[in-house]
């Protein structure tokens, strides 16, 4: 007989030792069969209700991580789309020409000049060697930046600036509703934060739920039955076994 069936003998006899406890008669002799068969039905009955429980419990709190991350994700996208009300950056390329970008909210001059478009101002001035374009930020600072006659026709550098001047007039009503719009995304994050009745509706289960299992009559019958076997055990063998 090899060593881990030796083992595994030794672990069960001492397991079933350990569970019915009072020497090896007691544990393993047919005379005392129904006595440990009584105190096995018992044993099951318990541990069977408390799995049962158990999965009832876990599948709740299954679903109360999941409102949980659903109440989270909520929050987020509130608070993303207010974060993008009050600065919503520079936003997608509308054109360019050379050096020059025009996005969504912005103008570029390369890495070094980036203005918002809310209040710009543009004009062009055509030079023998440039077109030289002047662009007026709404607080009066002036930046000049020519583009070269041989690299950009006269027509691209005017289609541009129309360009700018569009998406400015556009820029100009989006900057005029802003605040109504950090005002309604304020409230959504205010409402998301708020709303947490799908997690109050689990948790109040789960309440109820535990409440039914202290108040369980059935509950409360196994553990009698449970502790009414294991007495019987003890008087006959002397050793109180384990629940």
């Amino acid at each position: 007989m090899g060593l881990r069936v030796l083992i595994v003998i030794a672990i069960s006899v001492g397991w079933r030792r350990y569970r019915y406890p009072g020497g090896w008669g007691f544990a393993f002799s047919p005379a005392y069969a129904a006595e440990r068969t009584g105190l096995a039905r018992a044993r099951r009955e318990l541990a069977w209700r408390a799995v049962r429980d158990w999965g009832r419990r876990t599948a709740l709190e299954v679903r109360l991580d999941s409102a949980r991350a659903a109440h989270l994700r909520s929050v987020a996208l509130a608070q993303a789309a207010l974060r993008e009300a009050e600065d919503p950056g520079s936003g997608p390329i509308e054109g360019e020409l050379g050096c020059l970008v025009v996005r969504r909210h912005t103008l570029a001059a390369g890495d070094d000049l980036i203005v918002p478009l809310g209040g710009l101002r543009v004009g062009i001035r055509e030079g023998s060697k440039s077109h030289h374009l002047t662009v007026v930020e709404a607080d009066g600072r002036i930046h000049h930046v020519p583009l070269s006659r041989e690299e950009y026709e006269e027509n691209a550098v005017h289609a541009l600036v129309a360009l700018i001047e569009n998406c400015v007039l556009r820029e100009k009503a989006f900057l005029g509703t802003q605040a109504d719009r950090i005002k309604a995304a304020r409230a959504r994050l205010a409402e998301a934060e708020a709303d947490t009745a799908h997690q109050d509706s689990v948790r109040a289960e789960i309440e109820r739920g535990a409440r039914q299992r202290r108040h369980d009559p059935e509950e409360a019958a196994a553990l009698a039955r449970l502790k009414a076997a294991r007495q019987r055990w003890q008087d006959l063998t002397g050793r109180l076994p384990t629940g």
